[in-house]
C-alpha cells in the first residue's frame, strides 16, 4: 500500500523543462500538420484512403497523447517524474506510467538511459492501473521484459538514479527484515 505522505527521505526526480518544452512543441507540430498532409495527399483509391486513415489515427494517438502528457507535465511542475522511497518506486516518467511499484514486487532493475524494472507477477503488480495504462504496461512487459521508462527527460544522471534506487531498496530490505 502506498503511504499517504511521502517521507522526506524520498528521492524525487523532476522533469527537465527545456527538453519537455521541445518535446511538447514537436508533438504539437506533428498533430497540427496532420490535416494539411492529408488534404495535400495525392493517394487515391481504397488503398490511399486506408493509408490516410491509419496514418491520421496513429499520428493523432501517438503525438496527441505525447502533446497532452508533456503539456500536463509542464503545467504542473511540482509533480516529480519519478519517486524512489523505502516502499518502492513511483513512476510518472511516461504518458502510460506504471505508477507505484512496491519493492516486494520487483525482481530486478536495470539502470541506463532506459530503466527496466522486471516485475515478479505482472497481473497483480499492475492491477491498480486504469485499463488503458495496464494494457500498455502489460504489452511493454511482454515485448521488452519489464516496465520501462527513459531517463532522458528526468533532471538527473544515471549514477544518481542508480544510487537512489540502491538506497531505497536497502532501506526497504532493512525495514522488512526488522518486522
Amino acid at each position: 500500500m502506498v503511504p499517504s505522505r511521502q517521507a522526506s527521505t524520498d528521492s524525487e526526480f523532476y522533469f527537465r523543462k527545456g527538453k519537455m518544452l521541445i518535446l511538447c512543441i514537436g508533438c504539437f507540430l506533428f498533430v497540427s500538420l496532420t490535416l494539411p498532409a492529408i488534404l495535400l495527399s495525392t493517394k487515391s483509391g481504397i488503398a490511399g484512403i486506408l493509408f490516410q486513415a491509419a496514418w491520421v489515427t496513429a499520428n493523432l494517438l501517438f503525438f496527441g497523447t505525447g502533446f497532452i502528457w508533456t503539456l500536463r507535465a509542464l503545467i504542473s511542475p511540482q509533480k516529480p517524474g519519478l519517486i524512489i522511497s523505502e516502499y518502492g518506486i513511483t513512476d510518472y516518467a511516461s504518458a502510460f506510467s506504471a505508477g507505484f511499484i512496491p519493492w516486494g514486487s520487483i525482481e530486478s532493475i536495470t539502470v541506463g538511459p532506459v530503466v527496466t524494472i522486471t516485475i515478479k507477477n505482472v497481473k497483480t503488480s499492475l492491477c491498480h492501473l486504469p485499463p488503458v495504462r495496464r494494457w500498455f504496461q502489460s504489452t511493454n512487459v511482454a515485448c521488452f521484459g519489464g516496465v520501462m521508462f527513459s531517463t532522458t527527460l528526468l533532471n538527473t544522471d544515471i549514477a544518481a538514479l542508480e544510487a537512489a534506487i540502491k538506497t531505497g531498496y536497502e532501506r526497504w530490505s532493512t525495514g522488512s527484515s526488522d518486522a
